[in-house]
């Protein structure tokens, strides 16, 4: 994983064209301060896609995993058992 690049309020309104091509052609994030304090970060819409989609996969496979353990609990009948009057 790429660390961020620290960017000033200050630098960032200097030469913001340049700052936002550069975050764009780099696919960078940049983590903006102001007297040394975080308060922003900027990313390019490709990674910021890229995080949007691992984030879902992630939250379906974690309920995929609940779902799983919540099936495994209940009980199970045989299709022809349930036919046949059985259960």
């Amino acid at each position: 994983m790429q660390l961020p690049v620290l960017k000033s309020i200050t630098d960032i309104r200097r030469d913001a064209k340049r700052v936002f091509d550069q975050i764009r052609r780099k696919n960078e994030v940049v983590l903006v301060t102001k007297n040394t304090d975080k308060v922003s970060v900027i990313l390019s819409p490709d990674r910021y896609q890229s995080i949007m989609e691992e984030n879902e996969a992630l939250w379906e496979e974690l309920e995929m995993t609940k779902s799983k353990k919540r099936t495994a609990k209940e009980k199970a009948f045989f299709l022809k058992d349930i036919i046949s009057g059985k259960v």
